[in-house]
């Protein structure tokens, strides 16, 4: 008689193992699918990832699955294979990693969608005169007449942000302002451009289509305004004419309606863009269109890298170089490297886009590892604009504006054309203070200062969220307190009053809170209707506004004498990438960087234009010290209630890992550079290796040790491979 076989299943708990399952009544379930069980005593979604399994413990302890969920597996064996990787690489419980790349409301245990006709194309009816037109219904008219072709309702509602029904597209209609069709079905014209392309992108794009079907990572290397979503563009027109789709990866969400827009107008009806900003319905629905098949061309931010697309053809991850790509809590993955192992295990090109790559990327791509491919020219012609440092050990600032930025900005708005003005410090100011006594206002939380945000009335923490009131006298003196520091609320204030009849918009998080209110914004930029916009790094976000002439970048001095690993490579970077806003459109540029250390190697190699000359300082600096891409780090990191079981915790996990290491430096532990966050305390542990084995080992090994011997459930121990900060 055979014995009797059971199912392994994924849990979404913080363990490291598969849970046996005796199969329902109602059949097998096979691997990928969703079940319904009974976990000590609640019910939980779980997935299969093993069948026909013999029992890990005695059968009679086992318990039967309680449901099939789905009709057939919703996760395919090559983006399992990419999960269990991912759970491997970065440490992480295989549960938590499967059930997380689920929507929300699969995770849940809700159905699928229920199958529904073909999405409709809208358009604008020609000869149509729309007047009286309330804000929703006039956002749909903008929508469709800037994308100049007929669209889907999800695009739509990407596009405007207003979560649009059919019903109010029909009302349109009835006013003869809108017409429909069903979704075209053929795919694009194989060569069919909207632009001439330059020899470059000729070339890189010819690389590109060469290798369809191949494992090959292509790092499209381009300055600012080169071209760089035209090759993309162009790259996915030839996956589609094979009836394969592609996945384009963002870094924000910032940048998807832009794109969206540009991919729509060049693919009408077969984009779908999936972000943490969709309903979730919505959200469901996309991935469940993609898993089907029913969308030729996915763009989202990272977590749309765990999509099924059973037709995968192409991958492309824009400005690769991102911070953004790096999930800082939970599965603590790297939404770039991801993709290139999904590459890999569907044998699909990999595009890697960026003006200013990561210092891992360009060295990789140096030593053959990935094709350089180079795009050094803007196809109108313009050269990228030159960059000038401005002395504020000169030129003091007042209110963070020096006299020569201020007559730059007069000169370029007397042109008609635009000035972004760039700080990455959101808020009114940084810090709340009384100078008679020396009371400052801090998070009573976390080791931070409570930011100033005036317009709100409100002293707030940017780490935990804390918000109290905003006080005018100190608390222990009674004298007036003082706003010190600067913030682009600040800066706002400041330039309206140098400005007062220039029109002016503010880009950050504490701008942009509702849905739509970004796309808005967006607009009112590209119209010219805003002649200075002021903003944190949102402003940098390869977004493509031809009139704006000048670009200044406030208080950079802050990323140039950083502990952190990869400050100066990323102020670098957010300085190039807001450059780059300048100068398009055929029209020279200006950028003006403050700075109070203007004879810093960085700040000389950002005269010179040249990228990879200005990293070769941080190269041999990384090099000599053993560091990323020369070195493998991971950090282990402990947070407990108080400060002694923290610190008791981390010296003992250290010396375990000490104890398991072999050829890896252990260094620690020590208090994290934030210390106490929200009423947390936080010790970590840095360990460095000349290469990723014995550094996988050594976790791996500790981790073993911690599953035997688990920490206090007061405390808790995650792992970051790969950090991108130390902080």
């Amino acid at each position: 008689m055979r014995p009797q076989a059971f199912v392994r299943v994924a849990v979404d708990r913080p363990l490291d193992q598969l849970f046996d399952y005796a199969c329902p009544d109602q059949g097998q379930p096979t691997v990928g699918q969703r079940v319904r069980l009974t976990f000590g005593r609640s019910a939980q979604t779980g997935v299969v990832l093993e069948v026909d399994q013999p029992a890990s413990i005695d059968p009679a302890r086992i318990r039967a699955l309680d449901a099939i969920l789905d009709p057939g597996p919703i996760l395919p064996p090559p983006l399992l294979e990419l999960l269990r990787f991912a759970a491997r690489y970065y440490h992480h419980p295989i549960g938590e990693v499967v059930l997380n790349a689920l929507p929300p409301a699969l995770r849940s245990g809700g159905p699928l969608p229920e199958p529904r006709p073909p999405d409709r194309l809208w358009c604008l009816k020609p000869g149509a005169a729309p007047s009286r037109l309330g804000p929703r219904q006039q956002a749909v008219v903008e929508a469709l007449r800037g994308a100049g072709t007929a669209l889907p309702l999800d695009t739509l509602n990407d596009l405007t942000g207003l979560g649009l029904r059919h019903a109010e597209l029909e009302r349109l209609a009835a006013r003869d302002l809108l017409e429909s069709r069903a979704a075209a079905t053929q795919r694009p014209a194989e060569g069919h451009l909207a632009v001439i392309l330059t020899l470059e992108q000729r070339q890189a794009i010819a690389a590109i289509t060469a290798d369809a079907g191949q494992r090959t990572v292509f790092l499209l290397d381009g300055v600012t305004g080169s071209g760089k979503t035209e090759v993309y563009l162009e790259a996915a027109a030839h996956a589609l004419a094979r009836d394969r789709q592609v996945l384009i990866l963002v870094p924000e969400i910032a940048l998807t309606p832009q794109l969206v827009q540009r991919v729509s107008r060049r693919f009408p009806g077969q984009v779908a863009a999936l972000h943490s900003g969709l309903p979730a319905g919505e959200r469901l629905r996309v991935w469940e269109n993609a898993r089907l098949g029913q969308r030729g061309l996915l763009l989202g931010t990272r977590s749309a890298l765990f999509t099924p697309l059973p037709r995968l053809g192409l991958i492309i991850v824009d400005e690769e170089h991102d911070s953004a790509y790096k999930q800082q809590d939970g599965l603590r993955y790297h939404a770039r490297d991801l993709a290139i192992m999904r590459g890999h295990i569907e044998s699909v090109p990999v595009v890697l886009g960026s003006a200013t790559p990561t210092l891992e990327t360009l060295v990789k791509a140096r030593a053959g590892r990935y094709r350089h491919l180079r795009l050094g020219t803007r196809p109108d012609g313009s050269q990228p604009p030159p960059v000038r440092c401005l002395d504020t050990r000169v030129h003091r600032p007042d209110e963070g504006l020096c006299s020569p930025l201020l007559d730059a900005m007069r000169e370029t708005l007397g042109q008609g054309r635009q000035c972004f003005i760039l700080l990455n410090r959101r808020g009114f100011a940084r810090v709340l203070a009384c100078d008679h006594c020396g009371w400052v206002a801090d998070c009573p939380h976390c080791d931070a200062r409570l930011t100033v945000h005036a317009a709100a009335r409100r002293s707030v923490c940017h780490l935990c969220g804390f918000s109290e009131r905003l006080v005018e006298t100190c608390p222990q003196c009674g004298q007036a307190l003082s706003h010190q520091g600067l913030g682009t609320q600040r800066l706002e204030r400041a330039l309206s009053r140098h400005f007062p009849a220039i029109p002016m918009v503010r880009l950050d998080r504490d701008s942009i809170r509702r849905r739509g209110e970004l796309e808005q914004c967006l607009d009112t930029i590209r119209a010219m209707d805003a002649g200075i916009v002021v903003g944190t790094q949102m402003l940098a976000k390869g977004h493509d506004f031809p009139r704006v002439g000048l670009v200044g970048v406030i208080d950079v001095d802050q990323g140039l004498f950083s502990v952190d690993l990869r400050a100066a490579e990323q102020t670098l970077q957010l300085v190039l990438q807001a450059a780059g806003r300048a100068g398009r459109g055929g029209d020279p540029g200006m950028v003006l960087v403050q700075t109070g250390h203007p004879e810093h190697p960085l700040m000389q190699g950002l005269r010179t234009g040249d990228y990879p000359a200005m990293v070769e300082p941080l190269l041999h600096e990384r090099r000599t010290g053993g560091m990323p891409p020369f070195g493998f780090l991971a950090l282990v990191r402990v947070d407990g209630p108080t400060p002694e079981a923290s610190a008791r915790q981390a010296e003992e996990i250290a010396q375990q890992l000490r104890r398991s290491a072999r050829d890896v430096r252990v260094l620690g532990p020590a208090p994290a550079p934030r210390h106490r966050v929200n009423r947390r305390y936080r010790e970590q542990i840095l360990l460095a290796a000349a290469s990723r084995k014995p550094l996988h080992q050594t976790l791996t090994d500790a981790r073993a040790h911690w599953q035997r011997n688990p920490p206090p459930r007061n405390l808790r121990v995650s792992i970051d491979v790969d950090p991108i900060t130390l902080s």
